[in-house]
């Protein structure tokens, strides 16, 4: 027997309007990160090597990182690079750079 329930949303959340080219720039920053994340992923599975294009694209998106880094700990920071491109709701509080930061610092130590 299916119970339905009806839920009131109050205070729904509301986005700020975004122009067209940086919707444009945002979404495609996220296209690269995930064809990043799906290759990483995959080296990792298969326990390869982590291809130079795909180190070259990441320290092009700001992501800094030792010699002998790994699959997993750059798909970490793919991960808390995509949060910089996504949306905030109005009134929401901004992710802490200083997430960003320490990542950076641990991957490039």
């Amino acid at each position: 027997m299916a119970t339905f329930v009806r839920n009131r949303v109050l205070n729904q959340l509301s986005w700020p309007l975004e122009d067209d080219s940086r919707r444009a720039s945002r979404r495609e920053a996220l296209c690269e990160l995930d064809g990043l994340l799906a290759q990483l992923e995959e080296v990792n599975l298969r326990g390869g090597v982590i291809p130079t294009r795909v180190l070259i694209a990441l320290r092009r998106k700001g992501v800094a990182y030792r010699a002998r880094v790994s699959a997993a700990e750059l798909i970490e920071a793919i991960f808390t690079v995509q949060e910089q491109y996504m949306r905030q709701p109005d009134g929401a509080v901004t992710a802490e750079p200083q997430a960003l930061t320490e990542l950076r610092r641990r991957l490039a130590s």
